[in-house]
C-alpha cells in the first residue's frame, strides 16, 4: 500500500495545501465508518487536492491543475459510492488509488502521459483492484490464523507478479528504458517465457474469466466497461477478475517447466 506522507530527517516548513489536507483528512476510523457517501466525498476533498498537487509537479505547467482535480474528484466519488467500512479498510487507502487512476485517465485522454508511465499506473490499478477484492473476501471469512494470514499474504504477492506479467505481455509495443533492470538480456530471456506461459494460461480459463481479461488487459478497458461489456456490474467483474487472476497463476504455475520462475 502506498505511503501518503513520507517523513525525513530534516524538517522543512509546511506548506498550506499540506496543512489543509491534513486537517481534511485527519479522520480516526469510527468517524469515517459514520459517514455518509457525501459526507466522504465533502471530507476528503482536500485529500484529492494533496494528490492532484503532487502529480501536477511531474507534468508541463501547460495542464491545468484545476482540470486535475475534477478529474480525482470523479475518483473520489467512486470510492464513496463503493466503500464498505464494514470491511475494516482505511479509506484513505482505499481512495487513493481511485482518484489517482481518475486523474491519469483524464490526463492520457488529453494526451498529456506517456505510454509508459500509463502502462505503469494500469498495472498499479489491476493490482489495487486485486488487493481490495481479496481483502473484501477474506474480511467476510473467519478465517484469522496467523498462518492463515501469512498463506494469503504469499498468495497475494505470487499473484501480482501474474498481473505484472499479464500486464507487460499485453502492452509489449512499449519500450522498456535501457537503463532499467528488464533490459537486462536474460532477464528479457525470462520475461519473454512467462509471456509465452500467461498466453498458454489463457486458454484454460473459462470464456467468461477469458473475455474479461482480454477486455481489461489487452483491450485497455476500464474493469467496469470490460464487466459492461459481459453484462456484469463493476463489483462483479471485480470478483471476476481476482478469481481469474488466481485461476492464470495456477496454469502458469502448471504449465512452467521445471526451472523457470512463476
Amino acid at each position: 500500500m502506498p505511503n501518503i506522507r513520507k517523513t525525513s530527517k530534516t524538517s522543512r516548513p509546511r506548506s498550506n495545501q499540506e496543512t489543509s489536507s491534513e486537517q481534511g483528512t485527519n479522520k480516526n476510523k469510527a468517524d469515517v465508518a459514520q459517514m455518509t457517501r457525501d459526507e466522504l466525498i465533502h471530507q476528503f476533498r482536500p485529500y484529492v487536492r494533496n494528490i492532484a498537487h503532487k502529480i501536477s509537479k511531474t507534468l508541463s505547467k501547460d495542464v491545468d491543475f484545476e482540470d486535475l482535480i475534477g478529474y480525482g474528484e470523479l475518483g473520489l466519488i467512486e470510492a464513496a459510492d463503493r466503500f464498505d467500512p464494514t470491511f475494516k479498510v482505511n479509506f484513505m487507502t482505499f481512495a487513493y488509488y481511485r482518484i489517482r487512476g481518475a486523474i491519469y485517465d483524464g490526463l492520457r485522454g488529453m494526451g498529456w502521459v506517456s505510454r509508459s508511465q500509463y502502462a505503469k499506473l494500469r498495472y498499479e490499478e489491476r493490482a489495487n483492484n486485486y488487493i481490495t477484492s481479496v481483502n473484501e473476501r477474506n474480511a467476510s471469512s473467519h478465517s484469522s490464523s496467523l498462518g492463515d494470514e501469512v498463506d494469503q499474504i504469499g498468495d497475494v504477492i505470487t499473484t501480482l507478479a501474474t498481473i505484472y506479467i499479464t500486464s507487460l505481455d499485453a502492452s509489449e509495443h512499449i519500450q522498456v528504458q535501457t537503463d532499467s533492470p528488464e533490459s537486462d538480456p536474460y532477464h528479457q530471456v525470462e520475461l519473454k517465457q512467462a509471456k509465452v506461459l500467461i498466453r498458454e494460461a489463457l486458454t484454460h480459463l473459462s470464456e467468461q474469466e477469458r473475455e474479461l481479461l482480454q477486455y481489461y488487459y489487452y483491450k485497455d478497458y476500464t474493469l467496469e466497461q470490460a464487466g459492461s461489456e459481459l453484462g456484469l456490474s463493476k463489483s462483479w467483474a471485480s470478483r471476476l477478475h481476482a478469481r481469474a487472476i488466481q485461476k492464470l497463476q495456477k496454469y502458469v504455475k502448471e504449465l512452467a517447466p521445471e526451472g523457470i520462475k512463476t
